[in-house]
C-alpha cells in the first residue's frame, strides 16, 4: 500500500500509542513479580535471575527475528509476539510455580524484543528523513512515559493479588487495538542483508555504542540511583526522586534533541550528549549535597543520556533500509540485553569497592569511551566529506 503523508501520520501515532502501552505493561509487570517474590519469602538472589531473564531474551531471541520476520512478515510477527506478552503476564497471575515463572519471564521478555524491534524498524521506515529526529524524539519520549507510569500505577493497583497482573496484560493486548487501525501498513521486512547481527558491530560502532551506553544508564543508573542517594545521606523518598528527575529528563528532552539533530547534524549531536553524560557522572558526586544543583542536572543527564540512543535509532533509518535496518535494529537488541546484563552487577560492584562513589565512576568511563568513539566516528565522516 502506498504510504500518503496522512497515512504516514496515522501509522507514526499508531506505533507512538502502541509502544507506550506497551513500555507501561513491562514497567508494571517487572515490580510485580520481584514484590510477589519476596513476598513469598525468596532472596534477592532468585529475584535478580528472574529480573534478568528478560534481558536474556533480548540477548539470545533478537538475532533470530531478521530470519522469522522475511520468512513470516511483520504482521504476523507482530500479533504473535503480543500474544505471548499478554499470555504470558496473564499466566503470572494464576501460577505461583517458581519454574513456571521463569518460563513466563523469558515469554515476556521474548515477546518483548519481538515487539520493541519491529516497531523501531517501522517507525525509521515511515519517518520523513527532514524530520526524523523529531519524530524518533517522540517516540522515545512516550516509550519512556509509559515506562515511568508503570511504578505508579501500582500504587494505585497494589501489589498483591491477580488483579494487577490481570490488568498487566490487558494494557499490553490493548495495543492490538492500535495495530488494527494502521491498516495493511506493517513495515516491509523482507530481502536480504548485506552485514549480519554481529558484523553489524564493525559496520556501526556509534550506533552499538549508543545502544550499550543507554542499556548500562538503565541496569545501573536508573537501578542503583535511590540506593546512592541514601548512601549518601538522603531520605529514601528523596532518593526516589532523583529517579524521576531523571525520567522526567528523558521525557521532555528527547523532541529538542530530535530537532538539533534535524537541524544541526546528527554525529554532532550525539557527540554533545555523550559529553553531557560524562559531565553529569563526574557531576554526580560533588553536587548530591546541594539539591538546588542537582536537581536541574539530573533532568539534563537523564534526557542527554538517553538522547544518545535516539540519535542511533534516528542515524539506524538515515544508513539502513529494508533488510538491513532490520538487522541493525536486532544488532541493537542484543547489545541492548547485554548492557542490561552487565550494567546492574558492574555498578553493584562498584559501589561496594568504593562506597557510595563507584556507581557514578564506573558510568563515567562507560561514557568517555562513548566519547572516544563518538570523536572518532564524526572526525572520520568530516574526513570521508572533505574527501
Amino acid at each position: 500500500m502506498t504510504q500518503t503523508p496522512q497515512n504516514n501520520t496515522r501509522t507514526i501515532v499508531t506505533i507512538i500509542a502502541a509502544v507506550t502501552v506497551m513500555g507501561l505493561s513491562l514497567s508494571l509487570s517487572i515490580p510485580l513479580v520481584s514484590l510477589a517474590l519476596e513476598r513469598r519469602g525468596f532472596g534477592s538472589d532468585i529475584i535478580g535471575y528472574m529480573g534478568a531473564f528478560p534481558a536474556l531474551a533480548f540477548l539470545f531471541a533478537t538475532p533470530f527475528v531478521p530470519k522469522l520476520a522475511s520468512v513470516f512478515g511483520a504482521s504476523k510477527m507482530l500479533w504473535t509476539a503480543l500474544i505471548l506478552c499478554s499470555g504470558s503476564i496473564l499466566a503470572l497471575a494464576f501460577t505461583e510455580n517458581l519454574y513456571v515463572w521463569f518460563l513466563l519471564r523469558l515469554g515476556i521478555g521474548t515477546g518483548m524484543s519481538i515487539l520493541f524491534l519491529i516497531s523501531e524498524t517501522w517507525i525509521n521506515q515511515v519517518a520523513n528523513e527532514e524530520t526524523r529526529g523529531r519524530t524518533i524524539g517522540i517516540y522515545v519520549a512516550f516509550l519512556t512515559c509509559g515506562f515511568a507510569l508503570g511504578p505508579v500505577l501500582i500504587n494505585v493497583l497494589g501489589s498483591e493479588g491477580q488483579l494487577p497482573f490481570i490488568i498487566a496484560s490487558m494494557i499490553v493486548a490493548s495495543a492490538g487495538l492500535f495495530f488494527f487501525s494502521s491498516g495493511d501498513n506493517y513495515p516491509i521486512m523482507s530481502g536480504h542483508s548485506r552485514f549480519s547481527v554481529f558484523s553489524f558491530i564493525k559496520l556501526a560502532p556509534l550506533i552499538c555504542a549508543a545502544a550499550l551506553l543507554v542499556a548500562f544508564f538503565d541496569g545501573t543508573v536508573l537501578t542503583l540511583l535511590p540506593i546512592y542517594g541514601v548512601k549518601s545521606g538522603m531520605t529514601a523518598g528523596t532518593a526516589v526522586l532523583m529517579t524521576s528527575l531523571l525520567l522526567g529528563g528523558n521525557i521532555l528532552l528527547q523532541m529538542p534533541i530530535g530537532w538539533l539533530a534535524d537541524n544541526v547534524g546528527r554525529e554532532k549531536v550525539i557527540l554533545v550528549c555523550g559529553i553531557l553524560g560524562l559531565i553529569g557522572s563526574l557531576l554526580l558526586p560533588l553536587l548530591i549535597s546541594s539539591p538546588i544543583l542537582l536537581w536541574p542536572m539530573l533532568v539534563i543527564w537523564g534526557g542527554a543520556v538517553v538522547g544518545t540512543y535516539t540519535l542511533a535509532l534516528v542515524l539506524m533509518g538515515e544508513k539502513f533500509k529494508g533488510a538491513e535496518l532490520v538487522t541493525a535494529n536486532a544488532a541493537a537488541g542484543v547489545l541492548w540485553g547485554v548492557g542490561s546484563l552487565i550494567g546492574p552487577a558492574a555498578g553493584g560492584l562498584a559501589m561496594e569497592i568504593y562506597e557510595p562513589h563507584g556507581m557514578p565512576f564506573v558510568f563515567a568511563i562507560i561514557c568517555f569511551l562513548f566519547v572516544c568513539i563518538a570523536i572518532w566516528q564524526t572526525s572520520k565522516k568530516a574526513v570521508v566529506n572533505q574527501a
